[in-house]
């Protein structure tokens, strides 16, 4: 293997070269592909249901579109995401976000998420990571072009992105180390090896199992927030920063969510997620990610060959 056949992002290359998560991935993504390796990651392509898509319903819709799109999932592993893990994730891009947004995502990115590594039936001269990345659509609703997933997923927030997808196959490699632990690990790439799917009976469950839908609609789960605040013994501070807040004063989301927590009040979790979703500040003005998504573009050319 050697990086361009893996990024073509300079600052992910740099990035990555001594990265723990990265590292791990490709010593076993080596010990277990052997000389198959290339080939096998070039085809293959990750896609992350997070737990907000599936408490939204959207496992079976997903498949559906991944089927129709030529992708077939390989093996299935249900990774659990904490406040550290999804940091970790998603480091090199929450260097724009905002103090509240972080407040937001854990909430957001708390519990079992559903992790698919699929294979590409419709190979062209992009891997698979960057074919499906195209095909995901932006996480901005007003950038979404029709046919894209997230456009079929009708997400409406760019909070509630319902999945994530690995964009490079240097991704691929990466969130394979950081995901999953070393069984997990071993399961999935002998799977892909064997070409034989595994772990569908987790899938089975994760459908079976799968919750009444949620809208995440930002006005009624303020709502449902106020009134479980007006039922606590101690839930009028933070019902006044909340009220404050959804008038347009300059209130910090991560005050409101603290208070909501000390209040002792019953708040469902995701109806506090939906309010905050609707009212905070996502991105510090001026501040940019540390690394940005790819330009399919990149891979119209081919490049020098750089050792790993």
């Amino acid at each position: 293997m050697d990086w361009a056949a893996l990024t073509r992002m300079p600052a992910k290359r740099i990035a990555y070269r001594r990265e723990t998560y990265f590292r791990e991935g490709a010593r076993d993504i080596a010990r277990f592909l052997g000389d198959r390796t290339a080939d096998i990651v070039r085809r293959h392509a990750l896609l992350l249901v997070k737990p907000d898509g599936i408490a939204a319903g959207k496992v079976r819709p997903v498949l559906g579109w991944l089927g129709e799109q030529g992708f077939a999932v390989q093996t299935v592993q249900r990774p659990d995401l904490d406040g550290l893990r999804w940091r970790e994730m998603w480091r090199y891009q929450l260097t724009s976000a905002t103090v509240d947004r972080l407040a937001l995502n854990d909430l957001i990115y708390r519990g079992s998420a559903l992790l698919l590594l699929v294979r590409d039936e419709q190979p062209g001269p992009m891997p698979a990571t960057m074919r499906l990345a195209a095909l995901k659509g932006s996480a901005d609703p007003l950038k979404q072009q029709p046919g894209t997933l997230r456009a079929l997923l009708h997400q409406h927030n760019r909070n509630f992105s319902y999945v994530h997808v690995a964009d490079e196959p240097a991704d691929l490699i990466r969130e394979i180390g950081l995901l999953l632990d070393p069984t997990q690990r071993r399961e999935a790439l002998n799977a892909l090896v064997s070409g034989a799917p595994a772990g569908l009976p987790l899938l089975e469950e994760a459908l079976e199992a799968a919750p009444a839908p949620r809208t995440f609609d930002a006005d009624e789960a303020a709502d449902a927030v106020a009134d479980a605040l007006k039922r606590a013994e101690h839930g009028g501070r933070a019902l006044e920063l909340l009220e404050r807040l959804r008038f347009g004063e300059l209130v910090p989301w991560i005050e409101v969510a603290e208070a909501v927590a000390e209040s002792g009040a019953e708040v469902d979790r995701w109806d506090l997620a939906a309010a905050g979703a609707g009212l905070i500040e996502c991105d510090e003005p001026g501040e940019a990610k540390l690394i940005a998504n790819p330009d399919p573009v990149h891979w119209a050319k081919p490049r020098a060959r750089r050792p790993l």
